[in-house]
């Protein structure tokens, strides 16, 4: 059976460069604050250096994930659903490719964290006994159906194996 491979919402995109924002201000706040206290508390004065080094590379870090990684990351990230299995296709440098048998699926369990419910996706994680995989980004609709279809396909396989 051929494959229908999936992409993963475009509001994908923002909920990472949302994400990293957030991430990189706090990083800011912290490494600002580091610098301060190697003067207060007289600690090594080569720790200025590194706070600096740090902060300038979490500024770096702000432009690559909205201009190269998110768009990257959306553009490689597909998923496909079988009636035997599961498939999921990411990276870019390294490809790689999961292939999950209906069989193995235990659980399967939906995330929706502040940012995600803003923007209307939903990550989709599905669990097996050697660990599991995450489809995120998907839209809430979609990712419902998908958790449904999956299960009905997951409780069809172990029916049948009994």
């Amino acid at each position: 059976m051929e494959v229908q491979y999936q992409q993963i919402s475009p509001r994908a995109m923002k909920v990472r460069n949302l994400n990293e924002l957030i991430t990189s201000l706090i990083a800011l706040v912290v490494i600002t604050g580091l610098y301060f206290c190697t003067d207060y508390f007289n600690w090594w004065s080569w720790l200025r250096y590194v706070w600096i080094a740090l902060f300038f590379i979490t500024i770096i870090g702000i432009p690559w994930t909205y201009f190269v990684s998110s768009p990257i990351y959306y553009k490689t990230f597909r998923y496909g659903l079988t009636d035997d299995f599961l498939y999921i296709k990411s990276g870019i440098w390294t490809k790689v490719e999961v292939v999950v048998p209906m069989t193995k699926i235990q659980s399967i369990e939906l995330t929706q964290g502040i940012i995600m419910r803003k923007y209307g996706v939903r990550s989709i994680e599905i669990k097996t006994m050697q660990g599991g995989v995450t489809i995120p980004h998907i839209e809430e609709e979609v990712a419902i159906k998908l958790r449904d279809d999956i299960s009905k396909l997951a409780r069809l396989k172990e029916l049948d194996e009994v």
